[in-house]
């Protein structure tokens, strides 16, 4: 059986045995590999980074910003080996992968030149992805909250621009300096009319991280669960707009966003009543360990009886069905 998995960041896409072969391959051929190699005594030690026990979600981030930066130097090796992995190792034949261009472009150069750069790094993506394995992968270029909303905007033209990006993201923490709600109504807007599909993080881990001023811009929404828990009343119009729910479920465990899974039955019993679409993703696998696989994702809700063995199939078609699609 296959899967289709419709959340998966680049940044906690790849291994962190892949990360350190690299790290120790080219030690001292880079500043960024260096200065890992330099952090990290050994395999051990940058494994722990990844695998510790989190504080929450801003502490589960900060292996995103050390994993971009170090992508930023290899783009083609660490994209190829994360589809090659979804599709030996996971079973997955669709993936929706979603990065930041901007964001894997060398840190040091200034703004007006990482700008220049950011086709070839989402370029660089795509044709990566490119493997000998069945398995189709689309991809999501990801707006930022700590972001200006020219820079947001030059995002959204550049997912216009490449066939293989199907829509645009929200990510990041809340930040100074970044859009308002109104201008995030603008910018999805834009995106819109631009012919892309759209999906933002919203109330993963904060129940007032709920905004419902952008439900009409957005088809999807990554994780949403706070919804389903603290706003219920909210459910019918994200049924009655069709948008699908992202639940990522190991991930609310390593932020300590939820303390067990079985936590998650009343967000899935009570979509289910509203009509509101869930689809199971892994978000960060990389950070998860074997736990981040998709299968496991599945079984372990079943095993929290967050939702019920008949239920899978169910959670995979709703994936397939709303995959985005470019056109």
């Amino acid at each position: 059986m296959n899967f289709p998995d419709l959340h998966r960041h680049l940044g906690g896409a790849t291994h962190p045995r892949i990360l350190w072969g690299w790290i120790e391959k080219h030690g001292r051929e880079t500043k960024t590999a260096a200065r890992l190699r330099e952090r990290f005594p050994d395999y051990a030690a940058f494994s722990f980074f990844f695998n510790r026990p989190f504080h929450d979600l801003a502490d589960y981030l900060t292996v995103h910003h050390l994993v971009e930066e170090l992508q930023a130097e290899e783009l083609t090796y660490f994209t190829h080996r994360a589809v090659r992995g979804a599709a030996v190792f996971e079973a997955l034949d669709y993936l929706e992968l979603r990065f930041n261009p901007y964001k894997r472009t060398p840190a040091g150069l200034p703004e007006a030149e990482r700008l220049a750069l950011m086709p070839e790094a989402a370029q660089q993506v795509i044709r990566a992805a490119q493997t000998e394995f069945p398995i189709q992968t689309a991809f999501i270029l990801c707006m930022d909250r700590g972001f200006s909303p020219t820079l947001n905007r030059q995002i959204i033209a550049l997912a216009e621009q490449l066939p293989d990006v199907v829509a645009v993201d929200l990510a990041g923490p809340y930040q100074p300096g970044g859009p308002t709600l109104d201008q995030w109504v603008e910018l999805y807007a834009e995106a819109q009319a631009r012919g892309l599909h759209t999906t933002a993080h919203m109330a993963e881990s904060d129940p007032t991280d709920i905004h419902p001023t952008l439900f009409p811009y957005l088809e999807r929404i990554g994780h949403g669960i706070q919804i389903a828990l603290h706003r219920p009343e909210l459910l019918p119009e994200l049924a009655e707009r069709g948008i699908c729910l992202e639940v990522c479920p190991t991930t609310y465990l390593r932020t300590n966003t939820l303390p067990d899974l079985a936590e998650l039955r009343p967000v899935f019993e009570r979509c289910t009543i509203a009509g509101v679409p869930i689809s199971i993703a892994t978000d960060n696998p990389a950070l998860h360990g074997e736990a981040g696989k998709l299968v496991n994702e599945y079984e372990k809700l079943v095993r929290a009886e967050a939702i019920h063995f008949n239920d899978i199939l169910t959670h995979a078609a709703v994936g397939y069905q709303h995959a985005f699609k470019k056109g």
